[in-house]
């Protein structure tokens, strides 16, 4: 690159050189052909001489025209002291006009040079910021397209799709020693469509955390089981998802990501081994979303394996459910909430209810049981809720078309329930975060059933005091 900078450079320098020398002979050899007894022009009224160095000036600058007109009056006074006779006299006028002529010139060329100087460093730099642009741009097209592309394939929402597994998976009889038969395509194709993955395998573990060594489904043609690799080993220790970003080293045996299957007992039901997936799915997020569908995917087997006995155990689903939506908080932080109702009337329980169930979504969970008073508790668990959400949740309840009119409606405020209440009911609300265990939970519902709401009346409301 220098190299060929330097020889474009010389060639512009020899062009100068030569368009120098040619003009500045050119205009003497023209006069000679025109009056051989006067080539210099000394005797017309234009000086015609001064068109070299002021042309070679304006096009080469000051050094190239000056170069120009010393050498013509060099000539002219080499003839002057010879006594040539085209030189009668030495022009001292023309001589000092065509430096001064010379020199303005090349001062004005000078000056649109470093214009153009400037122009042109002006176009490379906005020349160099539009390229950076334009790669910019392409990735961002890339990103995009990719984007729309996974968003068009989600034909349905993940609280959707676990609700169509969990349908799948508990419709399906108990199979004693192999928990996975019959289910292993629908985990895979899950975990395809919401991680970007192309290649993997699922497997069975044992109670003892040691893997089977047949695949109990696969997708796409994945490589033969290697039980030795560091990852698989790490993922059955931890419980967690890992990733070749786990070790700094290089992984062997085409390993990416391993997805343990792991119920919120800390059982591990099975492992997928991923061997090939999207670069760009290749991240924390996408990783952390696997995990969470792989809790979500252990507890329903846990429910499969043992014949569906959590349905008939109600409170014993519920605390199930419970542990893995405060496990989701605090491992991939994500928001649920908790509303419970106390009611004394069985009219408003009815239709309170009747407008619960109207209002409650498919991974919702409710649990109704009396109190030492033998009031109805209505309990429930909004899984993937926020602030936000709960409140748009108890909007849409409607309760003053239920409770009195002049019933008070709370709203939320810091580190205060939520809180409807009047002498018949009380609704309380507040968002789970990663500072709850399920058994502090427990312990506030507890201490919510033994406070006596029936002391309170119409128009005389206020907060219970309790803390969210």
């Amino acid at each position: 690159m220098k190299l060929t900078l330097a020889a474009s450079r010389l060639l512009v320098l020899k062009t100068a050189w030569l368009e120098t020398l040619v003009l500045t002979g050119i205009l003497p050899a023209v006069g000679y052909e025109v009056n051989a007894a006067d080539p210099f022009y000394l005797n017309n009224r234009f000086p015609w001489l001064m068109l070299a160095p002021l042309l070679i000036s304006l096009r080469y600058g000051f050094i190239f025209g000056m170069s120009s007109a010393v050498s013509l009056i060099s000539v002219l006074a080499l003839g002057r002291y010879l006594d040539w006779p085209i030189v009668p006299v030495f022009p001292v006028e023309r001589a000092v006009g065509m430096i001064l002529i010379t020199m303005i010139a090349a001062e004005f060329q000078d000056i649109s040079r470093q214009k153009l100087q400037q122009l042109q460093h002006k176009y490379h730099y906005l020349k160099l910021r539009m390229d950076e642009f334009s790669r910019t741009y392409h990735v961002l097209k890339g990103s995009h397209s990719l984007l729309e592309q996974q968003a068009g394939n989600h034909k349905k929402s993940m609280r959707n799709v676990l609700l169509d597994l969990q349908r799948q998976v508990l419709s399906l009889a108990k199979n004693d020693g192999e928990p996975l038969s019959g289910i292993g395509d629908p985990i895979l194709n899950l975990f395809s469509e919401y991680g970007s993955i192309l290649t993997a395998s699922l497997y069975a573990v044992s109670e003892d955390r040691k893997i089977n060594s047949h695949p109990a489904a696969c997708l796409g043609k994945p490589p033969a089981l290697w039980p030795a690799n560091r990852l698989i080993k790490e993922a059955l220790k931890t419980g967690h998802v890992t990733s070749i970003q786990t070790f700094d080293e290089e992984m062997e045996h085409e390993i990416l990501v391993v997805i343990p299957l792991i119920d919120v007992f800390q059982r591990i039901w099975g492992v997928v081994i991923v061997n090939e997936m999207s670069m760009f799915a290749l991240q924390k997020n996408t990783l952390d979303l696997l995990s969470l569908l792989g809790g979500h995917i252990g507890d329903l087997i846990k429910r499969r394996a043992g014949g569906n006995l959590l349905d008939q155990d109600v409170e014993l689903e519920f605390e199930c459910e419970l542990r893995r939506t405060l496990e989701e908080v605090r491992s991939f932080e994500v928001a649920a909430a908790m509303v419970v109702s106390i009611v004394n009337s069985e009219a408003l329980y009815d239709a309170l209810m009747s407008i619960f169930r109207a209002e409650c979504r498919g991974l919702d969970k409710v649990l109704t049981f009396r109190d030492n008073l033998g009031r109805q508790v209505i309990i429930q668990l909004l899984p993937l809720t926020d602030e936000n959400g709960l409140k748009g949740f108890l909007s849409r309840l409607n309760l003053r078309d239920v409770l009195d009119k002049k019933t008070s409606l709370t709203s939320f405020e810091e580190d205060k329930a939520f809180q409807i209440l009047d002498s018949n009911v009380a609704i309380y609300s507040w968002i789970l975060s990663d500072k709850h265990s399920p058994e502090k939970v427990l312990s506030k519902i507890e201490q919510l059933c033994q406070h006596d709401i029936s002391i309170h009346r119409n128009g005389d409301y206020s907060h219970a005091g309790f803390p969210a």
